[in-house]
């Protein structure tokens, strides 16, 4: 397994959150960096396009089993390794991610359920977030939840950005109960105007349900110390805006990749900011919370 680690950092792979990783304390900025190469290594097992699905699919259970084994010769997996014992972080939370990217392997993929895509972002963000939680000592339940929330809802945020590549790869995320179009074939949606912009709609009603995550998971980012606090809620709240300009275009991701661009990011860091040291009575949607805990029983999730 040849593996570039330059190529995997968050300043080659992750503008938004390269940004945003400015801010964070010294003392960890090494811990999150090792965690965020480790998580993108796994991204490119999944995604690699000069290996089979085959020989990806052997390879993370390769990895899967140098994590249970603790032990690895590959010096970005043993770096999480001795991450994943410094912070008491369980080994079912990283196989769970290897989980997740496997299920993209499994042929096409055509989620069916937004319980389905919750579990899915699960795996794939909201153990991320559960792991920078561990990385930076919280302790507190719900406060890891808030975490898992922002994971998630930044999944959500990023499957609605991504609708057309991850269609190009016969991948549907956007739920079939949510969808208009029920069928995934990707020729018809990519030539039929009027397909793509019913699922631009449906693609508004699922960031909707992002923007519960979002807002639940801030109810964590306000408690926590505000050298924690003031990167995350910069990486959360940038993230969102990417969700909004998506609503403001109604949805259309047809033409453009949606982001947002440097001097965007040091406005809204700025109005960030404002927000975690003045903000109050923040809206909390306790069903959403439930409908979680629920499903991260069934995971054996240990906080």
């Amino acid at each position: 397994m040849k593996i570039n680690e330059k190529k995997l950092t968050l300043k080659y792979r992750a503008k938004t959150f390269y940004f945003a990783s400015l801010f964070l304390p010294t003392k960890i900025k090494k811990d999150i960096e090792n965690l965020y190469i480790f998580c993108r290594l796994l991204d490119d097992l999944g995604d690699n396009q000069n290996l089979s699905k085959i020989e990806s699919s052997k390879k993370l259970k390769e990895v899967k089993e140098q994590i249970k084994k603790k032990k690895s010769t590959f010096p970005v997996i043993q770096k999480f390794i001795e991450l994943m014992i410094k912070h008491k972080i369980n080994e079912n939370v990283p196989i769970e991610l290897i989980k997740g990217i496997e299920y993209d392997l499994k042929g096409k993929v055509n989620v069916k359920t937004f319980e389905e895509l919750v579990k899915y972002s699960y795996q794939v963000a909201g153990t991320v977030g559960y792991m920078f939680c561990k990385i930076i000592g919280v302790k507190e339940k719900k406060l890891i939840l808030g975490g898992i929330q922002l994971g998630i809802a930044m999944q959500l945020t990023n499957i609605s950005r991504d609708v057309a590549e991850d269609l190009k790869m016969n991948r549907v995320y956007l739920p079939k109960s949510m969808r208009s179009y029920k069928s995934n074939d990707k020729e018809r949606i990519f030539r039929n105007k009027s397909i793509k912009k019913q699922l631009s709609k449906d693609l508004l009603v699922l960031l909707k349900k992002a923007e519960l995550f979002y807002e639940n998971s801030w109810i964590s980012i306000i408690k926590l110390k505000k050298k924690y606090g003031i990167p995350i809620s910069i990486a959360a709240e940038l993230y969102r805006k990417i969700g909004k300009k998506i609503i403001q275009k109604n949805g259309n991701i047809w033409v453009n990749r949606i982001y947002i661009n440097f001097v965007e990011k040091v406005f809204f860091s700025i109005i960030v900011i404002f927000k975690l040291y003045f903000s109050r009575n923040l809206f909390h949607n306790n069903d959403v919370e439930k409908n979680l805990i629920l499903m991260l029983k069934k995971f054996n999730v240990k906080f």
